[in-house]
Formats: C-alpha cells, structure tokens, sequence
C-alpha cells in the first residue's frame, strides 16, 4: 500500500470529521487510534447545533440511531440567582452520549467514507516518523504532536480537576425535564450531570486542587463524595441514588496552542485547544475544528499556491474560537462567583474584556438605531463609501476549499468582513453610492447576490452606517418629523 495523504491521529469527533470528510474528497486517509477500550467512557452533552455537522457529514442517521437520550434544554441552579430552567430555541434537541458510543458511531461513518483505521499505541517520535504527506493531531489532550509542536499555554487561573461517576435511581428522577443537563454552582467548585438513560446519570464536580478543600479519606470514592456533598440540589438528588461506577477523575484545565499549524502538520480539536466543560461545548468546537481542518488540509494537498494562506486561516480561527470561548466562560463564572469569598471563584471572577465588549456591543445598537432612524427619515439614500474602508481579498471558505475573495477592510476590522445577517455587504458597499433609495439598492443587491431577508438587510445597511462602511452625503438632512 503506499504512503497515506493524511494520517489522522485520533478518533474522536474531531478526528473522525476530519477523516470522513477528507476520504470523501477522494484523499487516502489513515486513522491511527488506541486500541478499543483503552479510553474511559465520559459522558458528553451534545447541543443542537451538533446537528448541522452531523447533516453535513451525512452520519445522521446514525446518531440518531445510537439510542443517545435527546435532551430538550439545561436546568441550571447558578450563583445567588434564581434556579432556571433554559430550553433549546425552536423545540430543537440535543443529545446526550458516552464519548465511547460517539467515538464508535463516527469511527465507523469514517470507515464508511474510505478512511483505513489502525488500532494502536503510538509515541511522538512513532508519529511523526511515520510517512505521511499530512499530519492531523486529533488526540486531544494528550496532544501526540500538539505537545512538541504546537506549544500549549496553559489558561492562568483556570486549573480544574474533573471527577466523575454514575448513579443509579430505583425510580423516576424528580425533575422538570429528566433529559436535562444540571448544572449547579457551589462554595469552592461547580457540578454537571447527565442523563445516560432513563435510570442512570453521570454526574460530575469541577474544582480546583489548589484551592479546594477537598475532602480527604481512603481514596477517590471519598474525595468525590465529600464534593457532592457540598452541592444542594444535586445532592438532595442523588440522596436515594446509588453509586453505580467511578469515581474517575482527569485534568479539565483550560489551555491553548502557542501555534495551530505547520507546513504539514494541524493540531484539531481539544489537541489545539480546551475550553471549560461549563460550556457544554467542547464536541461542537471539535467538530467545527474537524470541519475546517479538513478544508484547510485538503486546500492544502489539492492547491499548493494556496497552501500558506489555508494553513494561516486555519490557525487564525482556532485562535479566535478559543479567544471566544474563553471570554464566555469568564462571564459564567463570574455571575456565580458574586457574593462567593472562596478563592475558587476570586481567580475566575475576571471579566474585563467581557465588560468592554459589552460596552461596545450597547454602543453599536445604540448607533445602528439612531442610523436605522435617519434612513427612514431620509428624503433619499444619498452615501459613499467611508473614507476608512477599502476592499481587499481576503482568504475565505467556498465549499471545500480555502479561496481569495473580496472583503470590507477597516482599522476596526483588519481581517475583514464579507456577510452580516447572513448579507453580503461587500456588494451593499458597492452598490449604495450609486442608488438613490433603499428599495432600490435591496433590489439591486438580490439580483447580484441571491435571496436575502429585508429585515437582515436593513439591519445590516444600518449597521454598514453606524460602523461608518458607508457614510451620508453631508447635504441629506432628515425630513422633520410629523
């Protein structure tokens, strides 16, 4: 046989997306994963938005015929608020695995596709001798390349342990939604559970070693035991519950790559970066990372030209994801941390770059209002382009592929900015200078660019305004007010 395109290390989702996708292209794709059983089987709480990616990667069906329990939102008992109970926008459904059955799922949906899967234990220096004209790191944590490579930073003030187990109830549980994701805050620490069927849940703490009081006794059992029994809710839950298997623990900490990519080489998924499970995110973003992953590699591999500039875009949006991410979590914690003194919460209570961004976010609605305002009073739309702005390529995602396409660039956007509200504002700026009313330049804008919703449009020609893209002629005043 000869020497694979891609060997893929790992098969979790953001491996085997990866892989499926890439073996579909027509690209020989090598899976490289432990022997099965090797890992632990941890519960996941999928979000609907998991949805998209599995109708693209066209395994469905065969999520959906794991026998994952389908939940319908999060009960959550958080800081000093009031509990609440959050449900999935548009009666959507998420789902709630093992990592083990998904693992398996699209290990197999990856065979399917023509990936060749090889079982067995690998070091660094056994990857990154094998030949391969592609390297993808999907083996998460235990970063097989992503270690030597990639550098990984640590998050300052987010080291967290994880410990886990499985409870049986002899009866229903008693709660609004049983499929529910529970989430609930406590003095030095916060706790998860998961429904994995209809008696069992796996439930979970999150602390902090440094600075929790853990229980101490004979062993893991106690530890983990003497951390529920700190929560409230929880606890009163799994009062009648028995402990059915675990407790097993492992590092949660958030951590990033110092780089996400080398000339031949991605770390994917939780090997690139990890983020706090209080997100309920982290098979979304590893299956989101697979996706672009594979577009860049396959960019890569099918148009050298455009190899750097993959790459490059590729790192750039692990990057920003994390960024994202990271900010969110800030603000979750930081709402449970008021009126908690614990250390615990102190560390993570930061939320300045959440604040600032909250502040420009007030400022932008308060400008795209008042520029919705003069649009609608306005005799006429009469606007030029900002004086700021210029249209420059920029790379892009078009299908499968990385390519060059034109977007709005400004001291406040330096990457770019092609769709707002899912419009394209690249052609809006092009075409408002030479229109004379709103009606026209929408009608205008379908016909160069397709379909689009008039409130989205509106919206975006306000913003487009209020972000100074496109800026009045200084003689149109409003019409006076009635």
């Amino acid at each position: 046989m000869g020497i694979p395109d891609i060997l893929v290390f790992g098969a979790g989702p953001a491996g085997c997306t990866a892989a499926r996708l890439l073996a579909s292209w027509g690209h020989a794709v090598t899976i490289i994963t432990r022997p099965e059983g090797a890992g632990a089987a941890l519960a996941e709480s999928l979000t609907p938005s998991c949805g998209k990616f599995f109708d693209l990667l066209g395994i469905r069906d065969a999520i959906d015929g794991a026998g994952f329990v389908r939940a319908t939102g999060n009960t959550v008992w958080w800081g000093r608020g009031e509990p609440r109970v959050e449900m999935f926008a548009h009666d959507a459904r998420g789902w709630q695995a093992t990592s083990i059955v998904l693992e398996r799922v699209m290990l197999a949906e990856a065979e399917r596709a023509g990936a060749r899967v090889e079982r067995r234990l690998l070091t660094p220096e056994d990857a990154a001798a094998l030949p391969a004209t592609f390297r993808l790191d999907c083996t998460g944590r235990a970063g097989l390349l992503a270690r030597s490579r990639a550098g990984r930073r640590m998050e300052e003030g987010h080291r967290t342990v994880a410990l886990a187990a499985t409870w049986r109830r002899p009866d229903a549980w008693p709660l609004p939604d049983p499929t529910h994701t529970l989430i609930e805050s406590y003095a030095d620490g916060w706790a998860w559970s998961v429904p994995l069927d209809e008696t069992r849940r796996a439930v979970a703490v999150m602390v902090d070693p440094r600075t929790t009081d853990l229980a101490r006794g004979d062993g893991a059992r106690t530890t983990y035991l003497g951390e529920v029994g700190k929560t409230a809710r929880l606890r009163a839950l799994l009062a009648p519950a028995t402990l059915e298997s675990g407790p097993t623990g492992w590092d949660a900490s958030m951590y990033a790559s110092t780089t996400y990519a080398g000339s031949d080489w991605l770390v994917v998924g939780d090997a690139a970066s990890f983020v706090d499970p209080l997100s309920s995110a982290g098979v979304r973003k590893a299956l989101a990372s697979g996706w672009l992953a594979a577009i860049a590699t396959h960019t890569a591999l099918s148009n050298p030209s455009m190899a750097s500039a993959a790459l490059a875009f590729f790192a750039a949006r692990e990057a920003e994801v994390y960024a994202n991410f990271l900010m969110l979590t800030r603000r979750f914690l930081h709402d449970a941390a008021e009126g908690q003194a614990h250390p615990f919460w102190a560390e993570r209570a930061e939320t300045r770059e959440w604040d600032e961004r909250r502040d420009r976010e007030q400022q932008e609605r308060a400008g795209v209002q008042a520029a919705y305002e003069r649009l609608r009073l306005a005799p006429e739309l009469r606007v030029h382009r900002g004086p700021d702005v210029r249209l420059e390529m920029r790379p892009a995602i078009a299908g499968h592929e990385i390519v060059f396409e034109p977007r709005l660039i400004t001291p406040d956007d330096p990457a770019g900015v092609r769709f707002l509200h899912d419009i394209d504002v690249v052609t809006m700026v092009d075409l408002a200078p030479s229109l004379r009313q709103v009606p026209d330049l929408f009608d205008a804008c379908v016909g160069r660019a397709g379909p689009m919703d008039l409130a989205a449009f509106l919206t975006a020609l306000a913003t487009a305004l209020a972000r100074g893209w496109l800026v009045f002629a200084p003689e149109i005043q409003p019409l006076p007010r009635p």
